[in-house]
């Protein structure tokens, strides 16, 4: 990189002042990803001058030398780095430049070499869109909203993963608005299915074949839409109202 990293008083890690990405960043960024599909080994572009990227203001200094087990570490160290900084969700949420420079900075975790080869994704992954009908499928964008609505509970069943893994309730909750804004019921599903004792969901969660699991959960949610007002109801009044087969569930 062409900046000058210094180690802060944290010990060793190198930090870097966050920035955003100019189209044609975007656009070198894109083509590494479209490389690294053939040749793995090759090294990150520097991005990190313009006309590539900028920095953010207010500035905020970030360390890209961090690795992080899960999802959840990632978000919950992004948003203790932005209010640190004073800056506020607004200031970043749909800021899909920054998203992707982030996802640029982080890269290697996200699509990380194995058995010498990386298993590259859909551009979404990494390229964060402005249309949210695919917004919610970067690695990093959704996973800092999710985290900052929903705080270090309930936000488990969707962040529990390593920051190269989507899971079907991401992909089946974040896709839709009126679901992933409704605080009682995301409390509700994490109550149905998180599992305290193993750190993960439930067994058969995400299996399509078993009663009551998440996919049901939606459908079941759009029939009560018709006859109540969900998006006003407690946790307790929504999981009361589901049919027996979330029996087994709730216990």
């Amino acid at each position: 990189m062409a900046e000058v990293y210094k180690a802060d008083e944290r010990g060793d890690r190198k930090m870097i002042y966050l920035r955003f990405f100019y189209e044609e960043g975007l656009e070198r960024f894109r083509m590494h990803i479209q490389t690294v599909k053939e040749y793995p080994q090759t090294p990150l572009p520097d991005l990190n001058i313009e006309p590539y990227s900028l920095k953010f203001q207010p500035r905020m200094k970030i360390d890209e030398t961090k690795l992080f087990t899960t999802r959840i570490e990632m978000a919950e160290y992004l948003k203790s780095s932005f209010e640190e900084a004073g800056i506020g969700r607004n200031a970043v949420i749909g800021r899909s430049d920054l998203w992707s420079w982030l996802a640029y900075l982080w890269f290697d975790q996200l699509c990380p070499i194995e058995n010498e080869t990386r298993n590259v994704l859909q551009a979404a992954r990494y390229i964060c869109s402005s249309d949210y009908r695919t917004y919610y499928r970067h690695y990093i964008a959704v996973s800092y909203d999710i985290y900052y609505l929903y705080g270090p509970q309930n936000s488990k069943l969707f962040l529990y993963n390593p920051l190269h893994l989507h899971n079907d309730f991401i992909e089946q909750f974040a896709s839709r608005q009126d679901i992933i804004s409704n605080k009682n019921l995301i409390e509700a599903t994490h109550r149905l299915y998180w599992d305290e004792n193993s750190s993960r969901p439930k067994r058969g969660a995400q299996s399509r074949n078993k009663p009551g699991n998440h996919r049901r959960l939606l459908k079941v949610i759009d029939q009560l839409e018709l006859t109540y007002d969900i998006f006003t109801m407690t946790a307790d009044e929504i999981i009361k109202l589901l049919p027996y087969e979330f029996d087994d569930w709730i216990r």
